[in-house]
């Protein structure tokens, strides 16, 4: 009997560029999100059965990603040696066209043209290290492409959690030849960039003088009380054992779901422990799954796939009279998936 593999799961690794080859490639499976820079798994290919007729448009968008960021894993499984030989007949057209094609060139006695490169690739590849490498240092900003220009402005807290995780790695890193003379890195130094230099100086001066005036203003009014209020017990209580509450999911700065077990409920952040994305609460499949890597956690938050190194961290929670109310400012951390023992402790939960 015949075998053939199909994808079972994609996901993708930092250092995403945000290019749409893969969403145009494959678009039932990626999207790319221009107005929060990255690109996501959708929520229908975290579905085994989704992904596995499509695994010919996911292994090509994995072939195609200039940065090498798609990652897969597949099954072996048999099929009838007619399909297989439907396949096998299908690839040699193919390959047999591509040949034909080739002759026929070969054939006008022409001499070979130089391969053209599509401008808008060369820019794609000349900015795959812009996050954190040495595209913008060599040649500046002035000949990059409009999105690259925006990302490399951002601060790290406004760049998507993989983009801030590679472009803190590479400013922790030292090059013990950063003192040597580097003509790449004198060009860089022209009048433009003096010019830039020196306007930085006066937003940088400006931006003390605010900082000041900032420090010196009250900011009572600008701390969030870190203490959500939830409305009544019951209304939790009433909930069937494996539900999750999604009311508090957008509260600022830090969301979080409720959950309802057997004997108690319990207060989960919504924050992914790999690198920071927002997980969906998938309720046929009964659990939460992170889109932008792949991680996925049980209803109680336990962590059972992809690179997520530890559970969902739980708030605090306690009643206040008859009401329920979070508290952000204490967090339960599990280590691993085999130590729950920190959730038995009296503020984790609200027995039920």
């Amino acid at each position: 009997m015949a075998t053939k593999q199909l994808v079972t799961k994609v996901w993708i690794e930092p250092g995403c560029i945000v290019c749409d080859a893969c969403e145009t490639t494959a678009p039932d499976v990626f999207e790319v999100q221009h107005e929060n820079d990255t690109c996501i798994i959708r929520p229908a290919a975290l579905e085994t059965e989704f992904n596995k007729p499509r695994t010919k448009e996911i292994i090509e968008a994995a072939e195609e990603c200039p940065v090498d960021v798609i990652k897969f894993d597949t099954v072996e499984v048999e099929v009838s040696d007619a399909e297989a030989a439907a396949e096998e007949k299908a690839a040699k057209t193919t390959a047999g066209a591509a040949a034909g094609g080739a002759v026929a060139e070969t054939a006008k006695l022409e001499p070979p043209k130089p391969k053209e490169v599509d401008p808008a690739i060369q820019a794609l590849l000349q900015a795959t290290t812009v996050r954190g490498g040495h595209v913008v240092l060599d040649r500046g900003l002035a000949d990059m492409p409009e999105s690259v220009q925006r990302i490399a402005k951002l601060s790290p807290s406004e760049l998507p959690p993989d983009a801030r995780y590679t472009k803190v790695l590479e400013k922790s890193k030292s090059d013990p030849k950063a003192k040597d003379s580097d003509p790449s890195r004198r060009d860089v130094l022209t009048a433009g960039s003096l010019a830039l230099g020196w306007g930085g100086m006066i937003v940088l001066t400006g931006g003390s003088t605010l900082a000041f005036a900032r420090f010196m203003a009250p900011n009572v009014l600008e701390v969030e009380d870190p203490k959500v209020r939830c409305g009544p017990l019951g209304k939790y209580a009433a909930m069937a054992p494996g539900d999750v509450n999604n009311d508090y999911k957008p509260v600022k700065p830090s969301g979080f779901w409720i959950i309802r077990q057997e004997d108690r409920i319990a207060a989960l952040s919504i924050i992914c422990t790999h690198l920071g994305c927002i997980p969906s609460w998938l309720p046929n499949d009964h659990k939460f799954k992170c889109p932008c890597h792949g991680s996925g956690y049980t209803q109680d938050g336990t962590n059972f796939e992809g690179p997520a190194p530890r559970p969902l961290e739980r708030f605090k929670i306690y009643l206040d009279g008859e009401t329920v109310v979070v508290d952000r400012s204490t967090k339960f951390l599990a280590m691993g998936p085999n130590d729950p023992a920190v959730w038995n402790e009296p503020d984790a939960y609200i027995p039920v």
